[in-house]
């Protein structure tokens, strides 16, 4: 500690504008082993649809994700796998459905069909870098994808979340959220006491005449 901080003196410069966000991360992991193609592609679409909010949240955008899934170094004697792959978008985009075809395809480029002694996968995952601001996301001269509509659908769909709680509507491919057979499971979970005032105490008394 320093004299001036001693003195009461501030010592670090106040940030009037909080810094960007530089990346974002979407992982889980299972509630059971994964050994189903489909199933995966199921939880890396709801990583992607999640991975949009987040970025819609902070108005900034992404033109590659890192996806990637691996087995669980706890399970001894099960074969391992670990992959990962960077997957590069035409044009930064916040929208969930291009981060989900974006997600597929890193499933599709690394999955490998299962044998005798099948791969069991119990994390997923999409991981990016070089956020920028959508409204200076550079654009494509051919293709370009129309964001009004994009930003319109998202919005909506945001909304309907924001007011009938997350998972009420969702991309199809990302799966009804109470049918996820992969779903982390919370049920050992410590009560969120300063977040959720539903999970709080509660106190009452009685008073006598």
């Amino acid at each position: 500690m320093s004299v001036n901080q001693l003195r009461r003196r501030s010592c670090l410069p106040l940030e009037i504008v909080p810094a960007r966000r530089r990346g974002c991360a979407v992982t889980r992991r299972f509630s059971t082993r994964i050994t189903q193609r489909d199933v995966l592609e199921q939880a890396v679409a709801a990583h992607a649809t999640r991975l949009g909010e987040k970025l819609r949240r902070d108005g900034l955008a992404v033109s590659a994700v890192t996806v990637f899934y691996h087995t669980s170094e706890h399970d001894r004697g099960d074969p391992m796998r670990s992959v990962s792959t960077v997957v590069h978008m035409p044009e930064a985009t916040d929208d969930s459905r291009h981060l989900i075809q974006a997600a597929l395809r890193g499933v599709e480029r690394t999955w490998k069909e299962q044998g005798p002694s099948p791969w069991r996968y119990s994390k997923a995952g999409l991981v990016t870098t070089d956020l920028v601001p959508l409204d200076d996301a550079p654009r494509p001269l051919f293709d370009a994808h129309d964001r009004e509509k994009s930003g319109a659908l998202m919005a909506a769909m945001d909304a309907c979340n924001s007011r009938f709680g997350r998972g009420a509507v969702m991309p199809a491919r990302a799966g009804l959220v109470e049918k996820r057979i992969w779903s982390t499971k919370f049920e050992m979970r410590s009560p969120r006491f300063t977040t959720r005032l539903s999970e709080g105490s509660s106190v009452s008394a009685a008073l006598e005449a």
